[in-house]
């Protein structure tokens, strides 16, 4: 539970963009080391572990899930962009981003990003969405393994208001999971 917890605060950092510039110097990689593009993969990295988790915490936060992907919001004790938000990720291990998915692997991702988006619209009633993936250390990536967040939005702000971050009470956060698990598209 503590590493879950522990992967939805990573998750949700990487959701807030950060600027290249605004890491300093002294903290970039020296050259030839791991930036995120190349490296190692961690197989006990957040999402694979979650990925292997069959534990009822980790059903909760499961909105769909084959032999290719899982799709998951951000568990309920974290702080989450918008309600709805949701992560998109392939189940395969050893890809650390987005390079490393074979081009049929990143089509059947997109295509489940896709349909997040849609029960997002029909499950939740938004009237938007935005879809973000970093890559790389420079890029605020800190899960290295390729997802998309999907991200809905909804009508009453103006363009480019970010949405205010909250903590959702566990039937709240319930409630939007079965409300997207019921819109899933077919």
């Amino acid at each position: 539970m503590n590493r879950l917890v522990g992967l939805g605060a990573l998750l949700i950092a990487q959701a807030v963009p950060l600027a290249a510039q605004q890491i300093p110097a002294a903290e970039l990689p020296a050259s030839g080391t791991d930036t995120g593009l190349e490296g190692k993969y961690d197989a006990q990295n957040g999402i694979a572990q979650l990925i292997r988790d069959k534990s009822a915490e980790a059903a909760r936060s499961k909105i769909f899930e084959d032999d290719r992907v899982l799709v998951f919001m951000p568990l309920p004790d974290e702080e989450v962009v918008t309600p709805g938000h949701v992560l998109v990720v392939p189940k395969r291990m050893g890809a650390r981003n987005l390079l490393d998915l074979k081009p049929d692997e990143l089509c059947y991702l997109l295509q489940t990003v896709q349909k997040a988006a849609i029960a997002q619209k029909n499950g939740l009633g938004a009237s938007g969405f935005r879809v973000q993936s970093n890559n790389g250390l420079s890029s605020s990536q800190t899960v290295y393994h390729p997802h998309f967040h999907v991200i809905p939005s909804f009508g009453g702000k103006a363009p480019g208001t970010p949405a205010p971050r909250r903590t959702l009470p566990k039937p709240e956060y319930d409630a939007i999971a079965a409300k997207l698990r019921a819109a899933w598209p077919k």
